[in-house]
């Protein structure tokens, strides 16, 4: 019998996403049976017993309020489709993003099509490069067959080669797979424009970082461009504001980009966004500001967690959210930090050759 060990409440949040959600874990049996691939903590027989009671106690109170977690709505209403059998009309999913989405997900949209794994039923389109929100997902396990239906589409025709190569580097030694249980890689890809090498700028203080981020949107409009085609990209929510106070007091107008709307093209100003939130958006140039040590990656639960895997794991979805920035721009990157600079940015220059 295993000697209990000590786990903080990082664990149980990490082993609840991690184990028991991806697998649709309800009961302690299956829990006992459940793989734990991806968790750097082993778990006796006994340490199971007793981690499994804080998540069963987690169930009985969301069940007492009515309450129910995304994946285990998913789960639920997969049970009701199989229940049911084929009632539903659609005959095709289309599925953008794939790499943000849980097995759970994956599972309900292969419910949702009659008959099971027929041919082009479901078209899925995901870059794990770009993912920052969810963990590993394999498909296969999901109940898709991608086996000799995947494709890589290896021409970028919106960032330029010289942002892409240097957004590549930023992933350079990380891990990432192909969303079926293998791995990927850049070679081969390529962008058929070409444009400036992206720049880091590190100043003193916030305010000459400021002062340079003015002078940098002055001279683009000195030069005929619009601010409105900018983008400033800050990591949280906090620090943006930071930003957009500073730009405002300096006289320039600023457009906010919110998570809860799409953006008005209509509206004049720099726009700002997070790292989470300009996701799926493009624009001409792209500053991408505060990256700074402590803040990108940012400080948080991972740094304290004792599991190495989550602590890699999450480095390299911070990682992705620099890659994300990069490459939401068409024509130029603007690196910014001030005080101590990011150890993201050690060493950060363009390949002398093809990624």
């Amino acid at each position: 019998m295993g000697m209990p060990i000590i786990i903080d409440d990082n664990f149980y949040r990490e082993e609840w996403e991690r184990v028991i959600q991806p697998q649709a874990i309800t009961s302690f049996s299956e829990y006992m049976k459940a793989p734990r691939v991806g968790r750097g903590i082993r778990l006796s027989r006994q340490n199971r017993k007793a981690v499994w009671a804080v998540f069963e106690e987690y169930r009985v109170l969301l069940n007492e309020n009515n309450l129910r977690e995304v994946d285990d709505a998913m789960r639920d209403a997969c049970a009701i489709i199989q229940d049911k059998g084929d009632v539903l009309p659609y005959k095709a999913v289309v599925v953008d993003e794939a790499q943000d989405m849980s097995a759970q997900a994956f599972r309900l949209i292969r419910q949702l099509i009659p008959g099971g794994d027929q041919k082009n039923d479901i078209f899925i389109v995901g870059d794990a490069h770009q993912r920052i929100y969810r963990h590993k997902v394999v498909l296969g396990q999901c109940g898709i067959n991608i086996k000799g239906r995947g494709k890589r589409l290896k021409v970028n025709y919106r960032t330029t080669e010289e942002n892409r190569r240097w957004a590549v580097n930023l992933l350079k030694g990380a891990s990432v797979d192909d969303l079926d249980g293998g791995q990927d890689d850049q070679k081969g890809y390529t962008s058929l424009i070409h444009g400036v090498i992206p720049k880091i700028e590190c100043a003193s203080s916030f305010q000459n970082e400021i002062d340079f981020i003015i002078q940098y949107l002055n001279g683009i409009e000195q030069k005929g461009g619009s601010v409105s085609e900018i983008c400033l990209v800050a990591r949280t929510h906090d620090l943006l504001k930071q930003y957009e106070a500073a730009l405002e007091h300096k006289g320039m107008d600023t457009y906010f980009i919110r998570r809860s709307e799409a953006e008005d093209r209509k509206k004049s100003g720099v726009r700002l966004a997070t790292m989470h939130r300009v996701k799926g958006l493009e624009f001409d140039r792209v500053v991408i500001a505060g990256v700074n040590d402590g803040m990108i990656p940012l400080e948080g639960g991972w740094t304290k967690t004792s599991d190495t895997v989550v602590q890699r794991e999450t480095k390299t979805h911070e990682r992705a959210l620099l890659y994300v920035s990069a490459t939401r721009a068409k024509k130029e990157v603007l690196v910014t930090c001030f005080g101590k600079p990011s150890k993201f940015l050690s060493g950060m220059q363009l390949p002398d050759r093809d990624c």
